[in-house]
């Protein structure tokens, strides 16, 4: 990097503004992308579920797995890490670690789901009109990738619940337009929101990694930046 400079003290100027570039831009970029991944990482990891029985016992635990009759999960007892399970039918009522109340009882709250589809306004990286497709590679993390008109992205999603119905909280990589129409690429933490059926909406900061050749030159690029979506989604 460059800078314009006056007398004998070049070498000693570049340096010094070397210095604030990195500080100021370069390593606020790698904290921020860092941060993120911890913001996802730590959203799943200090979430908890209770599990109340019908005898009103209550079970603070992480919900692994699902299936037809067993709820699986992974409790600490006398200070050791255990992996057990309960009947579904000997179950009162799941609370999820964001205050997400399921009924294990019902078949909408627990689907054997893998994937879905969503369509809608800035999905697909950004996309005026955009597509993503996700699979759940376990009953809570998923990856997705999508495009639109025009832009593509992809992401990595933790899912709230054991379903692909759940909100999710992702890291998100959008690069919006191609070639002369490349406005800009964006990567940050998402929080999104599933209802049980279609709706789904996200809200969430995307970090500037580049900007593209048609970004507007009389405007002032930001750092970081608001980024939404809402759109329809079809699991299956």
């Amino acid at each position: 990097m460059l800078h314009p400079t006056v007398g004998g003290n070049s070498n000693l100027q570049d340096d010094i503004l070397n210095r604030i570039y990195n500080n100021l831009i370069i390593n606020p970029m790698k904290k921020t992308i860092f941060l993120s991944f911890l913001i996802v990482i730590s959203l799943y990891t200090f979430s908890q579920d209770v599990i109340t029985l019908n005898s009103g016992e209550k079970i603070r635990c992480k919900i692994t797995s699902v299936d037809s009759t067993n709820i699986y999960f992974t409790m600490v007892k006398n200070g050791y890490e255990i992996n057990t399970l309960t009947s579904r039918s000997s179950i009162k009522e799941i609370k999820y670690g964001v205050d997400h109340y399921a009924n294990p009882n019902q078949p909408d709250d627990f689907t054997d789901f893998k994937n879905s589809i969503t369509i809608g306004f800035l999905e697909g990286g950004g996309s005026l009109i955009g597509m993503d497709l996700e699979l759940l590679l376990s009953d809570r993390f998923g990856i997705q990738a999508g495009a639109g008109f025009v832009g593509f992205g992809g992401g990595i999603n933790i899912h709230f619940k054991p379903s692909i119905r759940s909100s999710f909280i992702s890291l998100q990589y959008w690069h919006q337009g191609f070639k002369d129409s490349y406005t800009q690429s964006l990567i940050g933490p998402n929080f999104v929101f599933r209802a049980k059926k279609l709706l789904t909406a996200q809200l969430g900061l995307g970090f500037l990694l580049e900007s593209g050749p048609a970004w507007p030159e009389d405007v002032e690029s930001t750092p970081i930046m608001l980024t939404y979506a809402i759109g329809l989604y079809f699991p299956w």
